[in-house]
């Protein structure tokens, strides 16, 4: 009771917050598994990140008619595998807005509780961090064998990689709590902005194809987002080589020291944007509206 009184008043002390993400959490997980059986669910989860990875294998072996066996091809098919994150957790932060207020008509409910909204995205957020660490290990081991990507397991830069992993999945956190914002004052058509952020990341971040290759005024773009620079680490972390030429002659420090600037500063725009556009919501009584989905 005291606790509860505590949340209502509007102080919550760490349990308190810790109690709430893991509920958030968890209710991500339930959500993002539709509530089905849990053998039903890793069979889902098996196949639709094989899927994904078989397409592009296909595309590569079609269209540039090249072995798996290339460098160019690794370092394509591990930045392809890692971008999921950057879809996947943004969708899970800025659609739960929609999810709650449009599909279950909860988000209301959630302003009312003890439960913070910062809180309960960040939970929601994390659940798409589990699922889509699960579909990266598959399509990593799919790429070990049978397609026979060489990593050099003896150059291999653990330190680094777990430095950059973090970092890359706060930024993108934040850019999630970015789109939430705009979300919660959008009556239609929200639903497509996290989608629409993505495809565009997908191609400027060099996900799939070096960044010297878009016109100039696009690779200001591309330099100017974290990812970028946290998709060219991972990369260098893992095959100890650039995927991009204009990245060559950085060095591995030069790109963290970029990855954790533009970290910082997407995760102060992101947070005060969510703030601003949580207060006009509320302001405006936006929580609760509905636009026929």
């Amino acid at each position: 009771m005291a606790v509860e009184e505590k949340a209502l008043s509007g102080g919550l002390s760490l349990k308190d917050i810790w109690n709430q993400f893991k509920q958030a959490s968890r209710l991500g997980w339930l959500i993002e598994s539709n509530w089905a059986d849990p053998f039903v669910f890793a069979v889902y989860s098996l196949i639709r990140p094989l899927s994904t990875a078989l397409i592009l294998v296909f595309m590569y072996l079609v269209v540039i008619r090249g072995s798996t066996s290339n460098p160019f091809f690794a370092h394509l098919y591990l930045g392809n595998a890692f971008f999921m994150y950057a879809g996947r957790v943004m969708m899970g932060i800025s659609y739960a807005i929609i999810d709650d207020r449009e599909h279950y008509e909860m988000l209301k409910y959630i302003y009312i509780s003890p439960l913070k909204i910062f809180v309960f995205l960040l939970g929601r957020g994390v659940a798409q961090v589990i699922t889509t660490t699960i579909s990266v290990l598959i399509i990593f081991l799919l790429g070990l064998w049978p397609l026979g990507i060489r990593i050099p397991w003896g150059s291999v830069n653990l330190p680094l990689f777990l430095i950059s992993f973090p970092l890359g999945i706060i930024a993108i956190a934040f850019m999630g709590y970015l789109i939430a914002g705009l979300v919660l004052v959008m009556a239609r058509h929200a639903w497509a902005i996290s989608e629409g952020i993505a495809a565009v990341l997908y191609v400027v971040s060099g996900a799939i194809f070096p960044i010297d290759v878009l016109p100039g005024w696009v690779q200001v773009i591309s330099r100017a987002i974290p990812l970028t620079y946290w998709l060219e680490l991972l990369r260098r972390s893992l095959l100890g080589s650039s995927f991009s030429p204009a990245f060559s002659s950085m060095s591995t420090w030069t790109l963290l020291f970029w990855l954790l600037g533009l970290t910082a500063g997407f995760g102060t725009l992101g947070y005060l944007v969510f703030q601003r556009m949580n207060f006009i919501a509320r302001r405006k009584g936006l929580i609760d509206q509905t636009s026929g989905y």
